[in-house]
């Protein structure tokens, strides 16, 4: 049972799509079995790890605690959940395990049953000529009875459909051909795997994933606002973090859907960047990257602001660049646009805009067929979202530089001289290589929930490196390209979701507008200021710090003080 949304997660629905992608004749005498994931400790403790579950087990399940099984019976389409024995031991340390009406009673299954019954279920009754699985399914769990143990283990082992794709890779030939939202056609005579058919059934989302990463992205947007508000020079990053995190689990929202990335200054410029750890200083732009999750669906946003509640000229030229670059991509994705049509057309924008403010040069072919950009800009557009804040299920493609014999000797590396530059990864890639990255060629369809966040970046090795090349340099002022280092990066990310009627619709409500968030930030300091005059403190408006106000003592605190000072001494004396 969702308890956001007060109805049972739609297991029997996931379950039919991702079966109906399934090859016809998959559905004679087989089932899936899906193991979902173990409870862990730390290594060589007893300490638990926080649990999350695997996310393709969710999506068939909706369950979100550890050590189930789950099967489905792809003849008859009865579901079946696999659920630990009762345990009294255990429920002195962890609770009770649930009954089986109480399993009934969350989750949309058929049928309970319990551990000692697993194999008797598919030897007697259900008798599969074939199963279909991932994650190692015949690895059982201990049981307590090795006897049991081994006969599971092996029934299950010699019916497991094995992975296609790896005996096309012992046999290295047959090129993939699977069809992807937007890519190319599967051969007749080639079939979906089971993890590729949970990949494409997951791309679509459901309505009841719609409203679980639409309420993800609302306690995220609102995470956001408080941090804008909140923020004060002198901070820690970390102390960012932490207001995000509150805010987030005050509202119900305890996992992060990743790491939170909160940079202040050159920080902004590591696109991964979560050490969180550096002091905030004056005048400083922060990048902010984290979301939470709403039963384990995700968000993913990332807003820029001015610690001080002010753009500087340079900061606000940047932002303002960014934004447009994103906005631009929203205002023209509807249902058949191809994403790397978006991708193209947020890297144009941010070319001529970086020329226009004069840190580029050159003629904008030129300078678009250099790739030049990718010094700044060295990510992609976005992902899918969903279960996984980088879902899986774009078709991709590896975009290289337009062929020229200029860039046939240039080696376009990263910030590691022994890496090629690449973007996170938000995607999928086929390859990599020197001057290459992955990006999505897939159209959009309804019910996909994607990002969009093109950024900026002054990461100084970077930069150093492309002033080295002679070839690149030629496009950079970089007289020009000083004065803006100091702003570090600047990346705005939304998530946006396709209509059923092909329009698009931004579910991200945090701030964007830089006037708003000026103006947020500002209301956040001066509230600030009036609360700690109210509370005894006076704040200096030139450094930040904070004094307390002189106050005349409290008549009988010297004499209580003095009395305990002499009882402290005669205690010691006793000791």
């Amino acid at each position: 049972m969702l308890s956001r949304i007060g109805i049972k997660y739609p297991s029997k629905l996931h379950s039919e799509k991702v079966a109906a992608l399934l090859p016809p004749k998959a559905r004679h005498g087989a089932i899936i079995l899906a193991k979902g994931s173990e409870s862990l400790n730390r290594d060589n403790t007893d300490t638990e790890l926080e649990f999350r579950q695997e996310s393709n087990f969710l999506y068939l399940t909706g369950v979100q605690e550890s050590d189930y099984y789950y099967i489905y019976d792809l003849v008859s389409g009865t579901s079946y959940l696999i659920a630990p024995d009762l345990d009294l031991a255990k429920a002195v340390w962890k609770g009770p395990t649930p009954t089986h009406q109480e399993l009934l009673k969350l989750y949309d299954v058929d049928r309970i049953v319990r551990y000692s019954d697993f194999l008797d279920l598919l030897k007697y009754e259900l008798k599969p000529r074939q199963i279909y699985g991932w994650n190692r399914p015949e690895k059982v769990r201990p049981f307590g009875d090795k006897a049991l143990e081994h006969e599971l283990e092996h029934y299950i082992s010699h019916r497991l459909v094995p992975d296609k794709k790896k005996k096309k890779e012992d046999h290295h030939h047959h090129h993939h051909h699977q069809k992807f939202p937007g890519g190319d056609d599967k051969k007749e005579d080639e079939e979906n795997t089971l993890l590729e058919a949970l990949i494409l059934a997951r791309v679509n989302k459901t309505p009841v994933e719609i409203s679980l990463s639409r309420e993800a992205t609302r306690i995220t947007s609102d995470a956001h606002r408080l941090v804008m508000k909140s923020a004060r020079a002198g901070m820690y990053e970390y102390q960012l973090e932490a207001l995000f995190r509150y805010e987030c689990a005050r509202q119900g929202a305890k996992a992060q859907a990743y790491l939170p990335i909160v940079g202040a200054a050159t920080n902004a410029a590591y696109l991964h960047y979560t050490r969180n750890d550096a002091q905030i200083k004056d005048g400083d732009l922060v990048l902010i990257d984290a979301a939470c999750e709403a039963d384990c669906y995700g968000s993913d946003v990332t807003r820029t602001f001015p610690i001080n509640g002010r753009f500087t000229k340079e900061q606000a030229e940047i932002y303002n660049l960014v934004l447009k670059m994103q906005t631009s991509v929203i205002d023209r994705m509807h249902q058949g646009v191809e994403w790397k049509d978006m991708a193209a057309l947020s890297q144009k924008i941010g070319v001529l805009g970086l020329k226009k403010l004069g840190i580029l040069e050159g003629d904008d072919t030129d300078l678009i067929e250099s790739n030049i950009m990718k010094t700044f800009y060295p990510h992609g557009l976005g992902h899918l979202l969903g279960l996984n804040v980088h879902d899986d299920g774009l078709g991709l493609v590896v975009q290289k530089p337009i062929k020229s014999k200029r860039l046939a000797s240039v080696e376009f590396r990263g910030i590691s001289s022994n890496d090629a530059i690449a973007p996170p990864p938000s995607t999928r890639r086929v390859a990599m290589g020197i001057a290459t990255y992955a990006v999505p060629s897939t159209k959009l369809e309804p019910g996909m929930l994607l990002t969009v966040e093109p950024g900026i970046y002054f990461n100084p090795a970077q930069i150093d490196i492309v002033l080295s090349t002679p070839y690149l340099a030629q496009y950079l002022n970089e007289s020009v390209l000083r004065r803006y280092m100091p702003v570090g990066g600047v990346r705005i990310e939304d998530v946006v979701l396709i209509r059923p009627n092909g329009s698009v619709d931004n579910i991200t409500t945090a701030p964007k507008d830089p006037r708003e968030i000026e103006q947020i930030m500002q209301e956040g300091q001066k509230a600030h200021l009036q609360s700690q005059r109210e509370g005894g403190e006076i704040v200096s408006e030139k450094k930040g710090a904070t004094e307390p106000m002189r106050s005349e003592e409290p008549r009988g605190v010297k004499k209580r003080v003095s009395v305990f000072k002499k009882l402290l001494k005669a205690l010691r004396s006793i000791f």
